[in-house]
C-alpha cells in the first residue's frame, strides 16, 4: 500500500514537472516573439503611396493663422519619399491683398512635399483683375510651378490673355506673379485690340 502510494506520488511529480517545464517553454517562446515584433519597424515601399486620398482639400495657413493658399483635387497619393501625385489639381491662393490665382491642370506631382508642382494636360493659370491690373490667363500643356514665390515657367507653346490682348508663343514662357512680369519666348504672336489704351498696362511683357 504505501509502495503503491509512493508510485502514484512520483507520477504526480512527474506530470508537475512536465507541465512546468512546458509553461516554461511556451513563456520564453512568447516573450522571444514579442521581442522580434517590438523591433519591426513598418517600412512602406518607395513604389506605393503610404496613404491615399480622394476628394481632398489641403489648406495652408500663414504664421498669423490665415488661409494663404489650397490644394484641391479628386485623388491625391503621398508616398514615403515626400512625393506627391494627383489628379485634377486645383491650385488657389487666398492672400486677400492681392489678386487671386487659380491653377488647374489634369494630372500633378511633386517631388518636395509641394515647394514645387509641375503640371500636365489642360493646364491654366489664372489671375484676377486688381485695380488697372486686367485679368491675365495662360493655357499650355505642361507647367512648373515655385509656389513659395510664385514663379511659373514652361516651354511647351503658350496661350496667354492679358484683358481682351492674346499673345501666343511656341517657345514657352516665364511668368512671375510678385514682379508681375512675363517673358515668351519663340514665335510670339501677339494681338492688341484698339480700344484698350497702353497706359493701362501695368504688366511687363518681354518676348525673345
Amino acid at each position: 500500500m504505501v509502495h503503491r502510494r509512493l508510485v502514484i506520488r512520483e507520477r504526480i511529480t512527474a506530470i508537475i514537472g512536465v507541465a512546468l517545464l512546458l509553461l516554461l517553454v511556451g513563456a520564453s517562446y512568447y516573450y522571444s516573439i514579442q521581442i522580434r515584433f517590438a523591433g519591426l519597424k513598418y517600412v512602406p515601399s518607395e513604389m506605393s503611396p503610404d496613404f491615399t486620398a480622394r476628394n481632398v482639400t489641403l489648406t495652408d495657413f500663414d504664421e498669423r493663422g490665415i488661409a494663404s493658399q489650397r490644394l484641391a483635387a479628386s485623388t491625391l497619393d503621398h508616398y514615403s519619399d515626400e512625393r506627391v501625385n494627383a489628379t485634377d489639381p486645383r491650385y488657389y491662393s487666398l492672400d486677400p491683398e492681392k489678386p487671386q490665382l487659380t491653377l488647374s491642370g489634369d494630372k500633378a506631382w511633386s517631388s518636395d512635399s509641394l515647394e514645387t508642382i509641375e503640371l500636365s494636360g489642360n493646364v491654366t493659370i489664372t489671375r484676377a483683375a486688381l485695380n488697372t491690373e486686367p485679368d491675365l490667363f495662360f493655357q499650355t500643356t505642361y507647367l512648373k510651378g515655385f509656389l513659395d514665390t510664385y514663379r511659373f515657367e514652361t516651354q511647351d507653346p503658350v496661350f496667354m490673355r492679358r484683358g481682351i490682348d492674346t499673345t501666343q508663343a511656341q517657345g514657352g514662357m516665364k511668368y512671375d506673379n510678385v514682379a508681375h512680369t512675363v517673358e515668351l519666348q519663340d514665335q510670339v504672336v501677339s494681338v492688341f485690340q484698339s480700344q484698350v489704351q497702353k497706359s493701362d498696362r501695368s504688366d511687363k511683357v518681354f518676348t525673345k
